[in-house]
């Protein structure tokens, strides 16, 4: 038997397989509060041959700042609430926020890098996290009772009142706490006591608030109130006291620390 066999013969064909084009960003960048913070974005390496015609940082459907392929920077601040400002240095474009604004961070707040280039168009997303963080706290000794407020609290926390080493959040003392949130996102915790009865107005020993963050379950601020318009406080920049003589003082520094050290060993 025999076979005829049929050779079929295709024109050559060239295949050109070009590299994608990406982006490299942090998928989270972590902002303490108060504290500048950079989002970079980079051509991916290497790139040879690649020519910027327009590189942009965003969020949602805002402009924030773009460079085009002179390097001449564009920045659009009007409608964002946080300052910030904008570089490009061998193809990266850095977004530097002076501080971070709760409205403007979280998961619900995308920033995207994109990229017009001789060799198409790439995009990447990144995210900005606001530490647990809390600002001022400003107390008040009334007649009725003590009183404070813990400005710029990110993102919510419980007040906790102390009369000495004794926590009397736990009913003893009428404990009253309100909270509102500003234009910018911060939170605004005010607590207050209420005394029931004269062994509490006529107790020398301090009154403290501290705040407990509801990220961590830490504290993450403390304020000393004292008779007779002494207040003490104790955060990150670390102790100070207002007014009173230096005895008065000392004593009190002594009454804060071990307070201080009582609530580190419920921390425990």
């Amino acid at each position: 038997m025999e076979y005829t066999v049929l050779f079929c013969l295709l024109p050559a064909f060239t295949f050109t397989i070009q590299e994608s084009m990406r982006l490299e960003v942090s998928p989270r960048v972590t902002a303490e509060c108060g504290k500048p913070v950079s989002l970079h974005c980079n051509t991916s390496s290497p790139q040879h041959g690649l020519s910027v015609k327009r590189m942009e940082w965003s969020q949602g459907n805002m402009s924030l700042c773009s460079v085009d392929s002179q390097e001449t920077m564009t920045t659009l601040q009007r409608h964002f609430q946080s300052d910030f400002r904008c570089q490009f240095k061998d193809g990266r474009l850095s977004l530097v926020f002076q501080t971070v604004l709760p409205l403007e961070s979280g998961n619900l707040k995308r920033y995207m890098c994109k990229l017009h280039s001789n060799k198409g168009v790439a995009h990447n997303y990144t995210r900005v996290q606001l530490q647990e963080c809390c600002g001022t706290v400003d107390t008040v000794l009334k007649r009725d009772g003590p009183s404070c407020t813990f400005n710029h609290v990110y993102p919510d926390g419980d007040v906790h009142w102390f009369h000495g080493s004794q926590n009397v959040s736990d009913g003893s003392v009428t404990q009253h706490t309100a909270k509102s949130v500003d234009n910018h996102g911060w939170m605004i915790i005010h607590s207050w006591l209420t005394f029931n009865g004269t062994q509490e107005k006529a107790s020398h020993k301090p009154y403290n608030c501290s705040l407990k963050g509801s990220t961590s379950g830490k504290y993450i601020a403390s304020t000393f109130v004292l008779k007779h318009g002494h207040q003490a406080s104790i955060g990150a920049t670390g102790y100070s006291i207002s007014d009173g003589n230096r005895v008065r003082q000392q004593k009190a520094v002594k009454i804060a620390l071990a307070i201080l050290v009582s609530l580190i060993a419920m921390l425990k």
